[in-house]
């Protein structure tokens, strides 16, 4: 029997209708819809993710590599001069040329494969909100001076100076910044809204975010203001308004107002996504709605969150997606790996 495996899960909405799924057969890509359709058959080299519906190929040469797009029929669209590339976030990628000598500066491209910022920075991440993060190392010994973070707009200028020791994502409007070991949170302006007092904190997830003083979690809202005042020994971001925090030893789920809503009494258990989350008892997966009714019996042996519609799951003998029911629509045969 062929040894068949699937790649972990990640879907991504092509268009309002088709979200696709990856899976890998004998080291070939595809795709499947949220039926279980094949749309792209498993015959590509190499394949990344869907991403505002183009997902990155990779083909390696003698001396460098190839990076090219296909579109969700699996025909290629875009092919680039760059030999690294980042997925599409707002209608732009980050791509790099790589130098024998000099390491290759990051830009960006658009979905037309266009330069529309150009190659010069040292480092750089995705768009989020309109800015990404941009780092500007000096071309003679760069690594006597300590990195400095700052954003860049969709123009490609600067307009949050390099400032930082490091940064996050903007996410609902802000972005996580540190100096000196404290770390605050600023808005697409460069402003200061939070001010740099916490020990630890996340990207916003529903309107809140976690934040860690003291060895204490909690979670304040966009203007900073305490929501769920710090509490619990251990935290996770929200989704799906649940998130598990920990308290004395014991986990739970509370509700935005910071309300326990279903007491965790699993062996493991997963973030909600798709309105349930999944659970670990006796070995065994399974997954609870917002209630903490169970809504798919715990049968499978691994488990990853829904997400638009489909789970990657494993039983002893197949591992495939399954939907809200816990019915495989996509399976193959687990052969001994």
């Amino acid at each position: 029997m062929k040894n068949l495996c699937l790649a972990m899960l990640l879907s991504v909405s092509v268009s309002a209708q088709t979200k696709l799924f990856l899976i890998e057969e004998d080291g070939k890509y595809g795709f499947i819809d949220v039926h279980g359709a094949i749309i792209i058959k498993p015959t590509l080299e190499n394949s990344d993710f869907f991403f505002e519906g183009y997902a990155k190929q990779v083909k390696q040469n003698w001396f460098d590599k190839d990076v090219s797009f296909i579109n969700s029929s699996g025909v290629p669209v875009m092919q680039t001069t760059y030999e690294e590339a980042g997925r599409f976030s707002e209608g732009m990628a980050r791509v790099r040329k790589i130098g024998f000598v000099v390491q290759g500066k990051w830009g960006f491209i658009d979905t037309t494969g266009k330069e529309i910022i150009p190659t010069s920075y040292s480092e750089v991440g995705d768009f989020h909100n309109g800015r990404a993060w941009v780092i500007q190392r000096p071309f003679f010994l760069p690594f006597l001076t300590p990195d400095r973070f700052g954003y860049i707009n969709r123009r490609g200028e600067l307009v949050v100076p390099y400032t930082y020791d490091a940064v996050g994502n903007f996410s609902e409007g802000l972005a996580s910044v540190t100096l000196n070991g404290k770390r605050g949170y600023i808005d697409t302006t460069g402003k200061m809204v939070i001010g740099l007092q916490y020990d630890y904190v996340s990207t916003f997830s529903c309107g809140l975010a976690r934040v860690k003083k003291d060895s204490v979690w909690g979670y304040i809202d966009t203007e900073g203001h305490t929501v769920i005042p710090r509490q619990f020994s251990d935290a996770r971001d929200f989704h799906d308004n649940r998130a598990l925090v920990k308290n004395e030893g014991k986990w739970k789920f509370i509700d935005l107002a910071g309300n326990g809503v279903i007491a965790v009494g699993f062996d493991d258990m997963l973030f909600f996504s798709d309105r349930v989350a999944a659970f670990k008892s006796q070995g065994q997966w399974g997954f609870i709605d917002s209630t903490g009714s169970v809504v798919i019996q715990p049968h499978f042996t691994y488990v990853e969150s829904f997400r638009d519609g489909l789970a990657m799951a494993e039983t002893e003998y197949e591992r495939g997606y399954i939907n809200s029911k816990g019915e495989f629509v996509w399976k193959r045969a687990i052969d001994g790996e």
